[in-house]
């Protein structure tokens, strides 16, 4: 029983501490402040592998900020342009969260896939329709 009670604390906790910095991340965005949303990346270069790292967005435009060594040579091509926002596959979900969202985009080198979960999908789809323009 005392450990039905530390885990329901416990995952109350973690709900609490994750929505108060999806709010912060807002609340920046809506400033004009760079902020940094935690996605998963999968490159054109590097065909199915997915890449753990964060998407800054501000008014400077978009970048890539890896968290693994694979994703430090790797950065956002040019011309980068979104097409489509997706749920992942079956196969994907297996790699990935299950509720995340996949915003599909085409850009010189070939199509890029962005994973990212459904409360910052407002921010990663506002940063890549402003990088069309630049």
């Amino acid at each position: 029983m005392i450990e039905l009670v530390v885990f329901l604390a416990v995952a109350g906790l973690t709900a609490w501490l994750t929505r108060r910095r999806v709010s912060q991340r807002a609340d920046s965005a809506a400033q004009g402040d760079v902020i940094e949303v935690p996605c998963l990346l999968q490159h054109p270069s590097l065909e199915g592998r997915w890449l753990r790292g964060r998407l800054l967005t501000g008014i400077a435009g978009t970048d890539w900020k890896p968290r693994t060594r694979a994703g430090a040579a790797v950065s956002l091509p040019d011309g980068l342009r979104q097409v489509g926002v997706r749920s992942p596959s079956w196969r994907e979900a297996v790699k990935l969260n299950g509720g995340a969202r996949i915003v599909e985009c085409t850009s010189a080198e070939g199509a890029l896939l962005v994973a990212v979960m459904p409360n910052e999908l407002d921010h990663v789809l506002s940063a890549l329709n402003g990088s069309e323009t630049e």
